[in-house]
């Protein structure tokens, strides 16, 4: 083995024993991420699969309740953990829910464009004034 090689391999072994090196796992042990502390150099392209009830605590006759539809949610910056809500079997109203939040999400987006409008067309109007400006010299 080479200097070169065993220093690498020295270098590697140091980051990973001084908490320089990270990986996350989900809960079935898949890789999820990769990199330094906070940076990941590597991310799954594929969310976690959905935990199950009595992997989240629920009792055996708690978790027979519950059935149907499961609603994901990604995770909204900083957190990094997917939101899993679970119905159950009798009145199950996950597509209710996803309608709702889709349109929440959409008012959301109009009114930032409400609020953007103004702002963008005062830029430009700006723009505009000093380009004229710069053409009168």
């Amino acid at each position: 083995m080479t200097r070169t090689k065993l220093a690498a391999l020295v270098l590697v072994c140091a980051c990973a024993f001084s908490a320089c090196f990270q990986w996350t796992e989900d809960s079935q042990g898949n890789l999820q991420s990769v990199g330094l502390p906070g940076v990941p150099i590597w991310k799954s392209s594929t969310p976690p699969p959905a935990l199950t009830p009595t992997e989240l605590g629920f009792t055996p006759e708690e978790a027979a309740k519950v059935g149907g539809l499961v609603l994901v949610e990604p995770p909204t910056p900083p957190a990094r953990a997917y939101r899993y809500r679970y119905y159950s079997a009798a009145n199950n109203n996950c597509q209710t829910d996803l309608k709702k939040l889709l349109a929440a999400r959409e008012q959301n987006r109009k009114l930032a464009d409400e609020e953007i409008q103004p702002l963008f067309e005062a830029y430009l109007a700006e723009i505009t004034r000093m380009a004229e400006a710069v053409d009168k010299l």
